[in-house]
């Protein structure tokens, strides 16, 4: 019985090293790495925003799958857990960081529109220090919550009509659109915060 016991343990040691982390998931998501850095060169090359957008929302729709495919064919790994959270930061902060110094440098972005892509990252502002802390911890990090799905889902869809509302005036709505995501970008941020201190327990 001591024996089993112990093949047991050592078992499930090795199922935890063996983890597969080389999934259609985990590719997905350095993809979304992998179009950051082309967007960011884009957008300091000099590239028209329409490229922009169409870039950054092919790094939003690798997050929507990835996690959809890891979840049908159960290929989800704490490493891809991880790694989905910093990728999904680097492509929202990176993005967002590098429009705002080559667009804000160039004068063709306003107050008007750096205060709206300050509100819309407000969940990556609040919670990205506690975030950087935990990965570097090597703990595990809380399960994504409703109100954060809704955030990336609303960072997706606003982002790109805060960079066409530079262009083209038909998009001047986007600041109702940014309120609206700063509001669920606060609640997210919080209670990523809350849950952390949950895990620390």
């Amino acid at each position: 019985m001591k024996k089993r016991g112990k093949k047991k343990g050592k078992s499930r040691r090795y199922n935890k090293k063996e983890e597969n982390i080389w999934n259609v998931p985990n590719t997905l998501t350095l993809m979304r790495v992998l179009i950051t850095f082309i967007t960011i060169y884009f957008i300091f090359a000099g590239y028209g925003v329409v490229t922009i957008v169409v870039l950054f929302v092919i790094g939003m729709l690798t997050d929507f799958f990835d996690g959809q495919i890891a979840r049908r064919f159960n290929q989800t790994t704490e490493f891809g857990r991880k790694f989905d959270v910093v990728a999904d930061r680097f492509l929202m902060v990176g993005i967002a960081l590098a429009f705002i110094i080559n667009y804000g440098l160039a004068g063709a972005l306003t107050r008007y529109h750096i205060l709206q892509i300050l509100m819309i990252t407000s969940r990556e502002l609040i919670g990205l220090p506690v975030a950087i802390i935990l990965l570097s911890s090597g703990k595990g990090i809380p399960e994504v919550r409703w109100v954060g799905k809704i955030t990336t889902a609303l960072q997706g869809f606003t982002f790109p009509i805060i960079i066409l509302s530079i262009t083209y005036s038909i998009f001047n709505f986007s600041i109702y659109l940014s309120f609206l995501t700063s509001i669920f970008g606060i609640a997210a941020g919080l209670t990523f915060i809350n849950d952390v201190m949950r895990l620390e327990k």
